[in-house]
């Protein structure tokens, strides 16, 4: 088993990140998984313990020492006990045994089998090795060449053992996910074909080996590495022969890239959602100011740029596609409108601030048949430009967002146009967006509230609606809910909406009575409040680059303080964030400097609103985006 806890190390750094690995009854850890070990413990003589009062937490007494360890949730921390507990029994009836090593020669073990016991022999002898050498005075070991040597031998064994250990990990989890996914298409063949076994098993074995070629063309493990150096890096020419075994036994295809749509179900790095941030130094200076305009440290922050929160608008895009295939011209503005709620779904948990977009900074996501593109255009005022494609409709908004501390509450004031146009009957409507408070910012249990009218238009029919957000009261129950009002041109009203903005939306015909369901909210995934509440769309947003090849250098994904807030690395995150908002001001002077203009790459400004010109699609296919800032 092997992962990232927590280690407690003293008063002043507290609680450390370290990547635990668990092999043949010691447990080795290291900053980052391949990175050099920073220590071991042997668990032959240990006694591991679950902390009494908090389930995260468990500590393993080594009779000279205590190590305390934290886990994210407790089932992580459960699993761990239970590893740990496991793997010391096993080591102590190996060691009874007459012959250590009849477990890993048997004929039924697979050959990764074999070289886990082999580097887990290798990594106790390097443990043994290493704590003799801890004994011996740093001066001694540099005036004695032997001594010396040795040193550097025990050292390059490690790296080469941590490094078949990633190859060998890479190799088992790849192949659990591709016959996971080569079962489930066998399964699918079989039950279309439906023809004689014999034929069937033959077909299936042709079939694995095919699937087998296309999923090779690349498949990330778990822990999102997917590029590998070869694990002769760290050794030199002359030792190579001597690791020509181990070689042999390694994956002769290794992941170097993916193109594969990896669905991930969680972060790389949990946060936990109780941790308290005392938010007053920054609350206190920037009372009646613009948000935008201040600099707010990470631990404020969500890994998401505003403009990837604003691709989370196309989370229910399904709502369209009813719309798009229903006859009645009102129930269609009914579904629009409620779709026009489904955007404010997760913010009841969302309280983090996303990263403000640097200008110039892009963002394209294609899902469920539409192809999404996103663009700041402006810095000052922030401006974000959106344009969606779609066999069936075309969904575009630029949206400016006027964020300020009141004293008591945060008021966020969107300032935007909605626009979709329905390409079956060549509808266009036209929205706006609700305020949104939050409160209790300094004090209290964080809450949401969205308020005020928001007015839908269809400019072709000139049917309209009215969607009224509760605004909560002292004693209010009402602090989701949402109701809404469907009119024709003349003033009838034809549907009613009723629900929630967190829970979902129901029309009622007004003649009738029936009732339709708009939409229901989607279920979170599990441990969701550990991934900053995001939703599973939002947890698919922002892949590592190399998951979704031909993005331009602009891409949100690319930025490195929120890829580092991401990876639980608040250090470089910080550091990157001021490294990124000092390089956009020296952009901004050299322009003032010129009396240059900025001018947007794939927007332009037409009747106070930003449209999309085109090209960058084509720019994908052709893998080459001329003219694009250098922003990161």
């Amino acid at each position: 088993m092997e992962g990232y806890l927590l280690k407690w190390t003293n008063y002043i750094f507290g609680w450390q990140r370290r990547y635990f690995i668990l092999y043949n009854g010691v447990l080795h850890y290291c900053k980052d998984k391949g990175s050099p070990q920073r220590g071991i413990i042997h668990l032959e003589i240990a006694h591991i313990h679950k902390h009494p009062l908090k389930p995260c937490r468990f500590f393993i007494d080594t009779g000279c020492t205590q190590v305390h360890l934290k886990a994210y949730t407790p089932g992580e921390a459960a699993d761990w006990i239970r590893a740990l507990k496991l793997n010391q029994t096993d080591v102590k009836k190996r060691t009874m045994s007459e012959d250590p090593r009849a477990s890993v020669n048997t004929v039924e073990n697979s050959p990764n089998q074999v070289i886990h016991g082999k580097i887990g022999e290798m990594w106790s002898v390097h443990a043994q090795m290493q704590a003799t050498i801890d004994l011996i005075p740093s001066s001694l070991i540099k005036t004695t060449p032997g001594i010396e040597k040795i040193v550097s031998l025990c050292e390059e064994m490690k790296i080469l053992a941590t490094e078949v250990l990633q190859y060998i990990d890479t190799d088992e989890d790849f192949n659990r996910k591709s016959m996971w996914i080569t079962q489930k298409k066998i399964k699918e063949k079989d039950n279309s074909i439906g023809s004689d076994n014999e034929i069937q098993s033959d077909n299936s074995i042709e079939f694995m080996k095919d699937e087998r070629k296309k999923v090779m063309a690349g498949y990330p493990n778990e822990d999102e590495s997917y590029c590998f150096e070869d694990a002769q890096s760290h050794i030199s020419e002359d030792k190579i022969e001597e690791f020509k075994q181990i070689e042999v036994m390694m994956p002769i295809e290794r992941p170097i890239t993916s193109s594969i749509a990896v669905h991930r179900d969680r972060l790389p790095h949990l946060r936990d959602p109780n941790e308290k941030i005392n938010i007053w130094k920054v609350v206190k200076e920037s009372i009646g100011k613009e948000l935008s305009k201040i600099s707010v440290p990470v631990y404020f922050n969500e890994p998401l740029s505003f403009i990837q929160r604003w691709a989370e608008d196309l989370t229910y895009n399904e709502i369209l596609l009813r719309a798009a295939d229903h006859p009645d011209p009102r129930f269609r503005l009914a579904l629009v409108s409620s779709f026009a709620v489904t955007s404010y779904t997760t913010s009841e948990w969302r309280t983090m601030k996303p990263f403000n977009p640097l200008l110039g900074e892009t963002f394209e996501y294609e899902q469920d048949g539409f192809r999404l593109l996103l663009e700041q255009v402006s810095h000052h005022p922030p401006i974000s430009a959106l344009h969606c494609e779609h066999e069936k409709y075309v969904f575009w908004a630029s949206v400016q967002v006027k964020t300020s501390f009141k004293g008591t509450h945060l008021l966020v004031e969107p300032q935007a146009n909605y626009h979709l146009i329905l390409k079956p009957y060549n509808d266009h409507f036209v929205w706006n967006k609700p305020q949104t408070r939050v409160h209790n910012i300094i004090f209290g249990k964080i809450w949401v509230e969205h308020n005020g009218i928001v007015d839908v238009k269809n400019t072709e029919t000139g049917d309209f609606a009215k969607i009224n957000w509760r605004r909560t009261g002292w004693f209010s129950k009402k602090a989701t809910e949402v109701e809404g009002n469907i009119y024709d041109a003349y003033g009838k009203e034809h549907y009613k909406l009723e629900g929630t903005w967190n829970g979902g939306m129901d029309v009622v015909n007004n003649q009738t009575g029936e009732i339709v369901e708009a939409w229901r909210a989607y279920p979170f995934p599990k441990d969701f409040e550990w991934c900053y509440f995001f939703s599973d769309f939002t947890l698919q947003l922002n892949q590592v680059p190399e998951l979704v090849p031909g993005i331009p250098t602009t891409d949100s994904r690319y930025r490195p303080d929120q890829r580092a807030l991401e990876n639980g690395d608040l250090k470089l995150a910080n550091s990157e964030k001021h490294r990124l908002e000092e390089k956009q001001r020296a952009a901004r002077k050299i322009l003032e400097d010129n009396h240059d203009t900025y001018f947007p790459r794939w927007f332009t400004l037409e009747n106070d609103e930003w449209k999309y010109i085109g090209g960058y699609w084509e720019c994908k296919e052709q893998g080459y985006y001329p003219n694009i800032p250098d922003i990161y």
